[in-house]
């Protein structure tokens, strides 16, 4: 009995995928790179919750995900487990991007200028269709487009606040860590974070639990030089380039390990156009690593470590919850079985 309720369950999987695969088959007539340049942004959200930057590979994800961006990351973050290490990159330097975008929102005027960039930012968000206006574009090129960021002026004057550096980087695709977590590995669970989830948390410290207001210092996106270590030759050799987005925001003042009032901030990085998720990251790191200003210092969700660490990862949350799918007639039945002879047990008694 046993052996034909596996077999039909088997057939029926089968069935299911043939199914799907037939419903979403039309997606496979898209092309890569016309998904690449179209959907920039879904690609971006992609990589950026995978932690593989391969836009291709994303594309691929996102057509056999039919379009559902969170099994989209599932698919590319299962890739990448398959995928060998043979080094790790240099360090990058953020000041280093050749920039696409740039803005502040601490100060007006900043070196080089407030680079809008590619953005919507300022469009009515409605769908009747804008009609395209004339302008005169100021032509420039990323390649020489370098500038440091807004708040260092501050940092030169050592009014920032300065957080201790973690002694050696850890990797959390190797080994995940306990309690105290290191900063290294905080900002890596954020930077890969389901978008949604850490936009939430970081909403929280503005509404309801905390009283955090950030400013922006400084937004960027653009692209950095990855540099790599030949394993024969031994010397640095370029790779190739990442698109990303990172940003500092400044806080309230705070009191440092010297006891010195400095300005508080917070750091965000990621893959790609990512500005929405790159913001709340940041947020939420300065939220962590500094007391509260005022209020809600009783519980402060984005200021719980054991939070951050495990609730805001898509994949993770993805697959615990659709394991919910998955046959639970067992447990179900158990649970149920046990409040019948309650029932039973209470008539009795009364």
């Amino acid at each position: 009995m046993a052996f034909y309720a596996i077999k039909g369950g088997e057939e029926a999987i089968k069935n299911s995928l043939s199914y799907y695969n037939d419903y979403s088959k039309e997606q496979n007539n898209i092309n890569d790179e016309d998904l690449i340049n179209t959907l920039t942004f879904s690609i971006d959200k992609v990589i950026s919750e995978a932690s593989l930057y391969s836009k291709k590979l994303a594309a691929k994800a996102i057509k056999r995900s039919a379009g559902d961006l969170l099994n989209a990351s599932f698919f590319l973050r299962a890739h990448r487990s398959t995928c060998q290490r043979i080094g790790i990159a240099k360090e990058l330097d953020v000041n280093n991007m050749k920039l696409q975008r740039r803005i502040s929102s601490a100060f007006k005027d900043i070196k080089g200028g407030q680079l809008l960039g590619p953005s919507n930012d300022y469009e009515i968000k409605l769908l009747n269709e804008i009609k395209k206006e004339e302008v005169d574009l100021e032509n420039y090129s990323d390649k020489n487009n370098v500038i440091k960021s807004a708040l260092t002026p501050l940092r030169e004057q050592n009014l920032i606040k300065k957080l201790k550096k973690d002694k050696t980087i850890w990797d959390i695709t190797r080994n995940y860590p306990n309690a105290p977590y290191p900063r290294s590995a905080v900002l890596q669970v954020m930077s890969r974070a389901e978008s949604g989830s850490l936009l939430a948390v970081s909403y929280t410290t503005m509404r309801g639990y905390g009283d955090v207001h950030p400013t922006i210092g400084d937004l960027r996106i653009g692209t950095l030089d990855i540099k790599f270590t030949h394993p024969f030759t031994k010397k640095e050799v370029l790779i190739g380039e990442i698109e990303a987005t990172a940003v500092e925001c400044a806080g309230t003042f705070n009191k440092d390990d010297q006891g010195d009032t400095k300005l508080t901030t917070g750091f965000g990085f990621c893959f790609g156009k990512n500005e929405t998720k790159t913001i709340s990251m940041a947020i939420t790191d300065l939220t962590l690593y500094n007391k509260p200003y005022s209020v809600g210092s009783d519980y402060i969700l984005a200021a719980d470590y054991e939070m951050i660490m495990h609730h805001l990862d898509g994949i993770e949350s993805f697959g615990m919850t659709s394991h919910f799918k998955l046959p639970h007639y067992v447990t179900f039945q158990t649970d149920y079985q046990i409040f019948k002879c309650a029932k039973e047990y209470v008539k009795e008694t009364n």
